[in-house]
């Protein structure tokens, strides 16, 4: 037993342990100090998007989510994906489904910290209802100006209605109107 102990003690004795400046009191002008990071970047960061959604017949669901930067904080600008689910039942005429995606762009001014003044360019790819059958697709463009009222949640987060007309009418248009009702979500970090 007492080899045991002995050959303890001299292989504990040859073992060194990590040494910490607050255990062996280094000046604090030793101890080196972390970098903080400048994040007041992420601060100007924005997402959020607008959704749609009915069924019956006919029936859809669209959603658009976002990315945008707020260089001041009545500005915001961004960018975001599109996708637009259609299905309607024309009875003798059969049923018809299309699946539209593309991208959009927007710019928006906000008013008094609760209107929204905004201009939106939108580009999809979407089904030549001219052409039967209706296997091939085409590159549309919308361009959209309105506006609406922007409802804070929180500091960080508001919700969104708006009002958007479209100038760039075409004969493809999934909106079923000139008159397009949006309503989103807008979030910061």
């Amino acid at each position: 037993m007492m080899r045991f102990i002995l050959i303890l003690f001299l292989v504990s004795s040859a073992v060194h342990a990590q040494v910490d400046s607050v255990y062996t009191g280094a000046p604090p002008d030793k101890i080196r100090k972390r970098k903080t990071m400048d994040n007041d970047w992420m601060k100007k960061i924005t997402y959020g998007g607008n959704f749609h959604a009915w069924f019956g017949n006919p029936s859809s669901i669209y959603l658009s989510p976002t990315i945008g930067y707020s260089p001041i904080n009545e500005v915001n600008f961004g960018v975001g994906m599109i996708y637009n689910y259609m299905s309607s039942d024309a009875g003798y005429y059969g049923h018809f489904t299309q699946s539209i995606f593309g991208g959009h762009s927007y710019l928006r001014y906000i008013i008094a910290n609760s209107y929204i003044l905004q201009v939106q360019f939108d580009r999809l790819n979407q089904p030549n209802l001219f052409v039967y059958p209706h296997e091939e697709n085409l590159w549309v463009n919308y361009l959209l100006a309105g506006g609406g009222f922007r409802h804070r949640i929180s500091d960080k987060a508001a919700l969104t209605s708006s009002l958007m007309y479209n100038l760039t009418p075409h004969p493809l248009s999934i909106y079923p109107s000139r008159l397009i009702i949006q309503f989103g979500f807008i979030g910061g970090f």
